[in-house]
């Protein structure tokens, strides 16, 4: 079908230096990507979350949004990277946002 090459597919990513195949957001996601878009710092960041949490639940079905929020802000650069590079968006701002609210 025309449509499947549109389909999101599975990408690889380091998220601390451990590899991990992820699927990018697709138009279900657009919620969360207009959350984390936003110039309220506070709507942002829980874009941010609900990202970061959609990413482990792919990596680890048993997390819970508890663990997620859980997990040091050192990682956070290599989850935003590898949340921007299968979905192909820029997040530097994003990640902003999260550590003027932290």
């Amino acid at each position: 079908m025309k449509i499947d090459r549109f389909l999101a597919k599975p990408k690889k990513v380091i998220i601390g230096g451990e590899e991990f195949e992820i699927n990018p957001f697709t138009i279900d996601d657009m919620p969360t990507l207009t959350k984390m878009g936003s110039k309220d710092s506070k709507i942002s960041s829980e874009g941010i979350i609900e990202a970061v949490f959609k990413v482990f639940k792919q990596i680890d079905p048993e997390c819970t949004i508890e663990q997620v929020k859980g997990i040091s802000v050192e990682y956070l650069t290599d989850i935003m990277n590898a949340i921007g590079s299968v979905n192909d968006l820029d997040v530097e701002e994003a990640k902003k946002k999260l550590l003027e609210k932290k």
